[in-house]
């Protein structure tokens, strides 16, 4: 008898832990982690382990001083696997924003979506590891029967693979559209209507290049050498300065969706209520991204060249230029130019207006702003920087020609820097959220340190790309004399140890999340 009650109280815990939040199991004693910040360390996992993977290969041929055949193909694998990475931050914002709904119709932090929405989450996170091994695994190195007939039975699991991600996509977002309080429902906030409205819009458009680039012949794949596949190297860059600046509608939504849920966060844990010129600015953004987004499907339909998106550097398609018609070359660049600085303004009113939300109270004296907290300072500092790098990408492009091949490499270099933020800030997001579920403000105070460190880490990444990227890439170093070879080789060593404190502090984000309450209370 023991034994039995033994084994039912294994299987008892084992189904809280799979499914969490509030279920009919009731609420067990130790917090379990939700779905939604389950799958999100799962694929936060997937996402950093093949960055650091593409690192440490680049690492030890850079040390070697030697291109392995096999090291190289590995890592042009990974490299060209990066296209299946593109949709995770998206995806996982996506899931915490539809916890957070939960919460917020609830009313407490035990709040969970439907149980189909939590399965769904599992589904988009089977679906992901799945398109990234199947794109590990899709490339051919020769023309054989066997390679060829693995190729074309892996770009089939991934297609599926794709659709039903973008199932399992769609229907979390009808849960959060959908929910339902047991009493009156708070209606959708406008961080979160703008979330949600980037998220479709960005599936959308990844799901129409995916369909439009189907057709196209699985290439043999080459090792891509070390910044190749940056925007500003593409021949097409070098010849229009005008297709740089298209080729960014794929990057502004992720970073602007994890601001957006960052602040209905705060919203919700805080009590407190956006302005209505903060609602018309993340009202506006959203139009102008989405606008972007719109006329990169339409220059993906009828572009035959559709190159993919990889996360170490944007190759989206760019526009179709009409052949002999210079008015839409010219009403083209206006409206680049317009959405950007749509987007660009709207984006700063909203990180001025996260300090001025005001709380639900019932007197000025209570409607008082709460200070900021480490999560959110940290995403609001990221974003500030992701921000400013795709604006000098843009600008060095059309100042090539003046800056020299410097701001070329260097802009590649900061991107490459850059594509860990959005992911980074997810798990703070996270972070802050299982802290609301265990039900302290804050997450502990060795987690809060990890999140600056991760942020300094990637600024020092950045400035460093400024440094060091267009002296390595040019094979101009040797040509320097001892102390600048010196003290490149400095900044060098300098961005690979933030790197690794990077990768050390997503690590000790991720044991927050998945640590036991007890942990939040140190």
């Amino acid at each position: 008898m023991d034994l039995v009650n033994f084994v039912a109280t294994d299987v008892e815990e084992a189904l809280r832990l799979s499914f969490g939040g509030n279920e009919v199991l009731g609420a067990p004693s130790p917090v379990p982690v939700a779905p939604a910040l389950r799958c999100t360390m799962l694929l936060s996992s997937l996402f950093f382990s093949v960055f650091l993977a593409v690192i440490l290969l680049r690492m030890s041929r850079f040390v070697a001083s030697v291109r392995e055949v096999a090291a190289a193909c590995i890592e042009a694998r990974l490299v060209k696997a990066t296209e299946a990475l593109s949709l995770i931050p998206v995806i996982a914002i996506l899931m915490i924003g539809t916890r957070l709904r939960a919460v917020q119709l609830a009313g407490n932090a035990l709040g969970a979506p439907p149980m189909w929405a939590q399965l769904c989450m599992y589904g988009a996170t089977l679906a992901c590891f799945v398109r990234f091994i199947a794109d590990v695994s899709s490339v051919r190195h020769s023309d054989s029967e066997v390679q060829d007939t693995i190729t074309t039975a892996m770009v089939g699991v991934r297609h599926t693979a794709t659709a039903f991600l973008f199932l399992c996509c769609g229907a979390i977002v009808l849960s959060t559209v959908t929910m339902q309080a047991t009493g009156i429902s708070e209606p959708l906030g406008p961080s979160m209507h703008c979330t949600l409205a980037l998220v479709l819009s960005y599936l959308v458009e990844s799901g129409i290049r995916e369909i439009v680039a189907a057709p196209r012949k699985v290439r043999k794949m080459e090792d891509p050498p070390y910044g190749a596949i940056s925007p500003m190297s593409s021949p097409d860059v070098e010849e229009d300065p005008l297709v740089l600046p298209t080729r960014t509608s794929m990057q502004f939504p992720p970073m602007l969706c994890v601001l957006l849920v960052a602040i209905a966060l705060r919203a919700v844990q805080l009590q407190l209520e956006t302005r209505p010129w903060a609602a018309f600015a993340m009202y506006t953004t959203t139009v102008a991204t989405i606008a972007q987004a719109a006329r990169s499907i339409y220059a993906a339909i009828h572009n035959q060249e559709i190159p993919k998106t990889s996360l170490l550097g944007d190759e989206a398609a760019g526009p179709a230029f009409s052949p002999n018609v210079a008015f839409d070359r010219q009403s083209l660049g206006v409206f680049w130019a317009a959405t950007t600085c749509c987007i660009y303004v709207g984006t700063v009113v909203v990180l001025v207006s996260v300090a001025a939300m005001e709380s639900k109270g019932p007197s000025p004296e209570v409607a008082s702003s709460p200070p900021l907290s480490t999560a959110m300072k940290c995403v609001m500092t990221l974003t500030v920087v992701y921000y400013l790098a795709y604006m000098a990408l843009v600008v060095g492009n059309f100042m090539r020609q003046t800056m020299g091949s410097w701001a070329i490499n260097s802009a590649g270099g900061v991107q490459r820097s850059l594509a860990f933020a959005p992911m980074l800030c997810v798990m703070m997001i996270g972070c802050r959220l299982r802290a609301m579920q265990i039900g302290v403000r804050d997450p502990p105070y060795w987690a809060q340190c990890s999140m600056m460190v991760a942020t300094a880490a990637v600024l020092i990444q950045v400035k460093c790309s400024l440094v060091s990227e267009s002296e390595l890439i040019t094979e101009k170093l040797n040509d320097r004399d001892v102390a600048t070879k010196l003290a490149v080789l400095l900044i060098l060593a300098l961005r690979y140890v933030a790197s690794a404190v990077l990768f050390l502090s997503v690590a000790a984000l991720m044991v927050s999340v998945a640590g036991r309450p007890e942990t939040f209370c140190e």
